[in-house]
Formats: C-alpha cells, sequence, structure tokens
C-alpha cells in the first residue's frame, strides 16, 4: 500500500512538472512586453515622423499584442543609436530606424558597429531627394547649373546636412555624372538648409521630400529635378535629373533593424505585423503627405538590400574622400 502512495505522489509530481512545463512553453508567445523603437535622430525629423507614425497606427489597429514605445537617441550621426541597439544583442525587444546613415556612419568609422551587430526586420518606403533653388535663382534647370558649375569651378554652393549624408552624396553623385565641382556647406539640419536657401545666402540644397514639399506647394522653392527613375506623383511637372542628362539617381531607404540573432519567431511576428501595417490607411496617406514611394521589403529581401547599398556606399564614399585609408 505504501509503494502504490509512493508511486502515486510520484506521478503527481511528474503530472504538475508536465504541466508546469507545458504553460511556460506556452506562456512565451511574442511580444509579451512593449518594444522600444529607437530613433535615430531628433524629434520631428522624417525618421520621428516615420516611427512615430507606425507606432500610432499599430497600437490603433492592434497590429501588435503589445505597443511599441518610441525612444530619441541622436547624435553621432546615428551612431549612439546604432551602437544602443547593437548592444542589446538577441533582444527582440529592441528595433532601431535605418535609412543612409546607418550604412554610411559604420563605413566611415563613426562607430564600431556594422551590419553584422543587427537583424533586418523590414523596409518600408524610398524617399526620393529633390534638388532645390530659391525661386529668384537664376537657374531654371539642372542643365544651367551644370553650365555655369563647369565655367565657375566650386563657385556654386550647395547646402546640405554632415558630409557623407544623403544630402552630400546626392550632390557629389551630379558632380560625378557631369564633371563638375561644387562647393558643398554643412548645416545641422533640413531646416537651417531650408532657411539659408530662402535667405539666399546659398544657391541649392538638396532636399528629402519631406522636408521640400510644403516649400515647393507654397512657391518658396523652385524644385530643378529629382533623383528618381520617374517623375513623382506628388510633383509631376517637375523632371528627374536623368531626363535632364545627368544620370544621378538615389533614393533613401527607411526601415527597421533588430539586434543580431533575435529568435526567428520574433521577428516573423513582426515583419507579420509590420507587413498589415503597409496596408493600412495611415500608412498610405504617410506616404502621400510626405512624397515616398512605397517599397516594402521582408526581413530576408531587406538584408540583401542593405548588403548591396553597403557596397555601393563604400566605394562613393571612398571616391568622395570620407573613408580613412588604413
Amino acid at each position: 500500500m505504501k509503494n502504490l502512495s509512493r508511486l502515486f505522489v510520484l506521478f503527481l509530481v511528474v503530472l504538475f512538472v508536465a504541466i508546469g512545463a507545458g504553460n511556460a512553453l506556452g506562456a512565451g508567445k511574442y511580444p509579451e512586453k512593449p518594444i522600444t523603437m529607437v530613433i535615430h535622430a531628433s524629434a520631428g525629423g522624417g525618421s520621428d515622423i516615420f516611427g512615430r507614425t507606425m507606432s500610432s497606427a499599430i497600437d490603433k489597429d492592434k497590429l501588435l499584442p503589445q505597443p511599441i514605445v518610441v525612444e530619441n537617441k541622436p547624435g553621432g550621426s546615428g551612431g549612439i543609436a546604432f551602437a544602443y541597439v547593437a548592444g542589446k544583442k538577441k533582444d527582440p525587444y529592441y528595433l532601431v530606424t535605418a535609412v543612409t546613415s546607418f550604412l554610411t556612419t559604420p563605413l566611415m568609422g563613426l562607430t564600431p558597429v556594422g551590419l553584422k551587430d543587427f537583424t533586418p526586420i523590414a523596409n518600408f518606403a524610398f524617399d526620393e531627394y529633390m534638388l532645390i533653388v530659391n525661386p529668384k535663382s537664376k537657374y531654371q534647370s539642372v542643365k544651367d547649373v551644370v553650365a555655369d558649375a563647369k565655367a565657375n569651378p566650386k563657385k556654386i554652393t550647395v547646402g546640405g546636412t554632415q558630409l557623407g549624408s544623403s544630402d552630400s552624396i546626392c550632390a557629389y553623385l551630379i558632380e560625378k555624372a557631369a564633371g563638375v565641382q561644387f562647393n558643398y556647406i554643412v548645416f545641422s539640419g533640413g531646416g537651417e538648409v531650408n532657411a539659408a536657401l530662402l535667405g539666399g545666402h546659398i544657391d541649392m540644397a538638396v532636399a528629402n521630400p519631406g522636408e521640400a514639399l510644403e516649400l515647393y506647394k507654397a512657391g518658396k522653392v523652385r524644385v530643378l529635378g529629382v533623383y528618381a527613375e520617374k517623375r513623382l506623383a506628388g510633383a509631376p511637372d517637375v523632371p528627374t535629373l536623368k531626363e535632364q542628362g545627368i544620370n544621378a539617381i538615389y533614393v533613401q531607404n527607411r526601415g527597421l533593424c533588430a539586434p543580431a540573432d533575435i529568435p526567428a519567431d520574433a521577428r516573423k511576428v513582426l515583419e507579420e505585423a509590420f507587413f498589415k501595417y503597409t496596408k493600412t490607411e495611415t500608412f498610405k496617406k504617410y506616404c502621400k503627405d510626405n512624397m515616398l514611394s512605397e517599397a516594402w521589403m521582408d526581413g530576408a529581401a531587406f538584408g540583401k538590400f542593405l548588403e548591396e547599398w553597403n557596397a555601393k556606399y563604400a566605394v562613393i564614399l571612398k571616391d568622395m574622400g570620407l573613408i580613412k585609408k588604413k
């Protein structure tokens, strides 16, 4: 009888352990707590608008069982945010915005982390940049700019953000394609660039469509051309640079990455939720309002895109003299 009692007790212990293990396995559905999206730039900029629009929509439409909390960590050309998230290896509760600087900042040696330290999650859209001038400018087309630049090397001033940024790369692409040289002037942000252009302190500026759109609509700037394969839906009267004989095409991606080695199931959950987000009216309106082109890529496709452009930027930045020789 005692043996039977002991066997029964042992059976109950095994049963409780099995039930407990089952509950532990079943309870681990991701995400179980809020996810932090780290924005690599200051509040109010393009990446901040991108992140906060997404965060709000995901919460509103219940695309994830937990909210996405936005946290800004500007500085170091994005290097502070990139290093912070890279330091959360294997943790699927952190994301970071990934645009051009996500690749160029490591290439220029401004942060010790790089692609290997992240898990690509998804890309959402492309920004197609513009070359803009003051409405009073003598330049009516890109051909006018090129002709003047050839006659007066390094005299035409072009405003933009730090060297190695999308702005400086776009200016360089015209220089290379046309065989000219500009005088590139660095400003701390797009707002300062636009103020300098409106005040007549610089000749031209390279602008993200989201930054220049309202100025263009208000007639405060003239858009000479767009760095795109085809004309933008929001500015159908503006020709591409390619149409004007300058083979300079450039897009800035807008994506998200997580730290390296996060669980595969967590990556899948994020991909599926973000894909659903791209089908919402909020996302459609966001792209239209900011003159962006929809460009969905899942993690695998985005990873290949990042590797391809990492190689391209390495060549461009080296030609620009921005990668230090070892």
